[in-house]
């Protein structure tokens, strides 16, 4: 049997390691689901609006629903030097819920409300604060007319019945909840959740029942696993927690047994070619079939992809560095794009958004950087600032406790300067 470390590096782009993983993602099966329990989950089919919305024009404020003609016709009647107020006598009232109001009398005014409906062959809302409403006498002085035609929401401007109004793929969050509701939905046909395992391997990763071994320089915290577990939330699946396999390779295809209950496997530490880097060496004797192996990333390179035979079906396994921003960063860039494939997401290359460097960015020729960054808050400019969160080695955690995004430096930029545009990949959970 070939070693892994025999095995040739592929040494791919970023563009091309993301390319062969979202060939391997289909899609997984569909079930319905309650439209309060389908949150954090995507449309496996779209969502069509089974009503017009709003049903009729309605006010967009409290006031008197006028014609526009009307007003005009009263402005024109009106004696030279006559106040710049018009009467009307008030023919009824209209409140949300009600009918539009038909046979109103012309040059007649109706009191209303805002999102009732207007009467028919009304155009116009007064606000009432431009109004003095007199008791007596049933009318009502518009004292200015600058309202006229403005103030009115559209019938259908919201959604029109047989439209799509939630597309397949979309994750389901709190404001497309309230579209679904809108349509009338009860349940939603979304997409399953998929179940990742993730397994550390390492006879030097604690918890924090061996906290005193770290504490003494003995051990290393396990930071990787809940790490990654929390990682696979934010993207939609269902974290799996493997355990830690301790540096042989019997241990390793022990946790193995468990492929059965996941669809991903992501394992950290291992990943590249020192003596005890053994979970290739576990895997490649049990089938794995690797896609590719290292790519042109920093940082993160040792990253590996492939798929693992298993009763009839490929599991998919990721093989990220143990470095905890190693493994950070080729979770977000390379396995959450392919969580949110198997989700039916139309885009799963995540998010992306343009951002003025607050810093002097350090790329590398020939390799795709990714540095974590923090947004600036409360900066009043037209694109926001982004600054280094701190020492980016790959061994640190402390800057991922501040990243909201990666700075994406591509292999053709050496540096980005203070003060010029980088791209982004902002990440779910980033910082409010």
């Amino acid at each position: 049997m070939a070693r892994f470390e025999d095995a040739p590096a592929d040494w791919l782009s970023y563009e091309e390691a993301l390319e062969r993983i979202l060939a391997d993602a289909a899609p997984l099966p569909a079930e319905r689901a309650p439209v309060d329990l389908a949150l954090g989950r995507a449309l496996a089919r779209g969502s069509i609006a089974r009503a017009t919305l709003p049903a009729w024009d309605n006010s967009a404020m409290d006031g008197f629903a006028v014609r526009r003609a009307d007003v005009e016709q009263a402005e024109g009647a009106r004696e030279a030097g006559a106040p710049p107020e018009v009467r009307l006598p008030v023919a009824g009232r209209a409140y949300p819920g009600d009918l539009p109001m038909e046979g109103v009398p012309r040059g007649a005014a109706v009191r209303i409300m805002t999102g009732a409906p207007l009467p028919v062959g009304f155009d116009s809302v007064v606000r009432v604060e431009h109004t003095d409403a007199e008791a007596e006498g049933g009318a009502v002085v518009l004292r200015r007319t600058d309202d006229l035609g403005r103030h009115v929401r559209k019938a259908g401007r919201d959604m029109k019945a047989g439209a799509e109004m939630v597309p397949a793929g979309a994750i389901v969050h709190s404001g497309s909840l309230a579209a679904l509701l809108a349509c009338g939905e009860t349940e939603v046909s979304v997409r399953r959740r998929p179940r990742v395992g993730v397994l550390s391997s390492g006879g030097e990763l604690a918890g924090p029942e061996r906290f005193g071994e770290v504490a003494a320089g003995r051990a290393v915290p396990d930071t990787n696993r809940g790490m990654i577990a929390a990682a696979v939330a934010e993207a939609g699946g269902v974290p799996v927690d493997l355990g830690v396999a301790l540096d042989d390779s019997d241990a390793i295809r022990q946790r193995l047994q468990r492929l059965d209950e996941v669809d991903v496997l992501v394992t950290t530490g291992g990943a590249s070619m020192g003596e005890k880097d053994l979970v290739k060496r576990a895997l490649l004797p049990a089938g794995l079939q690797l896609r590719f192996w290292r790519a042109r990333i920093r940082p993160g390179s040792p990253v590996s992809f492939g798929q693992l035979p298993r009763r009839g079906r490929g599991v998919p396994v990721f093989g990220l560095p143990g470095n905890p921003a190693s493994a950070f960063v080729t979770f977000h860039v390379l396995v959450a794009p392919f969580l949110r494939a198997l989700l039916g997401s139309p885009e799963p290359g995540g998010a992306f958004a343009m951002a003025v460097a607050g810093d002097d960015l350090a790329g590398s020729a020939g390799t795709t950087q990714f540095l974590r960054v923090r947004l600036d808050r409360g900066l009043a400019e037209t694109m926001p600032r982004c600054r280094l969160c701190g020492p980016q080695g790959s061994g640190l955690v402390r800057s991922l406790r501040d990243a909201d995004a990666l700075a994406v430096l591509p292999e053709s930029a050496e540096r980005v300067e203070r003060g010029e545009h980088v791209r982004l990949m902002l990440l779910a959970g980033a910082r409010q």
